[in-house]
């Protein structure tokens, strides 16, 4: 796990970072979007990338709600949390750094990096993150989601036949 070295947040500027994250993102499509409209890969455009991105976002808010659960049952020691959780967020980071959503994957790896520094020394400081983070990332994920025509896909899409 390549978790950043960079400044590492305290709990309390970690928070903060997440609430501007999210206030930044919620009533102006992020930059990070922006740059995913733009984004395309051979053969098929930016198509695949932004189903891979929403699909990759959905699964990171997934990923921190479990973190969160854990937490809220306080079975689970706070180190080992941190640790799972590093190692999460980076595999997510690296999953959206293929679709160039910079400052999203920026604060990921930040959020890596705090939890493998064991910033959050308690249980309910691990939930306070994991709700903010959830928010966050939610916040993006809806975004990525509203650019797919959901409805017209299914009304036009025809899944391939069974392979016998």
């Amino acid at each position: 796990m390549a978790a950043r070295k960079a400044s590492v947040h305290t709990t309390k500027t970690m928070l903060a970072r997440l609430e501007s994250f999210s206030a930044r993102n919620w009533t102006r499509e992020p930059s990070d979007i922006k740059s995913l409209r733009k984004h395309k890969l051979p053969p098929m455009g930016n198509f695949p990338g932004v189903f891979y991105a929403n699909f990759n976002t959905f699964w990171l808010g997934e990923n921190i709600q479990v973190v969160r659960q854990l937490a809220l049952e306080g079975k689970v020691p706070v180190a080992e949390l941190n640790r799972m959780t590093a190692a999460l967020l980076e595999r997510h980071a690296a999953r959206l750094a293929k679709w160039k959503l910079t400052n999203t994957v920026r604060l990921v790896r930040d959020l890596a990096a705090y939890f493998a520094a064991g910033r959050p020394r308690s249980h309910a400081q691990i939930v306070r993150v994991a709700e903010a983070t959830m928010v966050a990332m939610d916040r993006v994920n809806a975004w990525i989601d509203a650019m797919i025509p959901w409805s017209h896909l299914d009304a036009n899409l025809k899944l391939s036949k069974a392979v016998r």
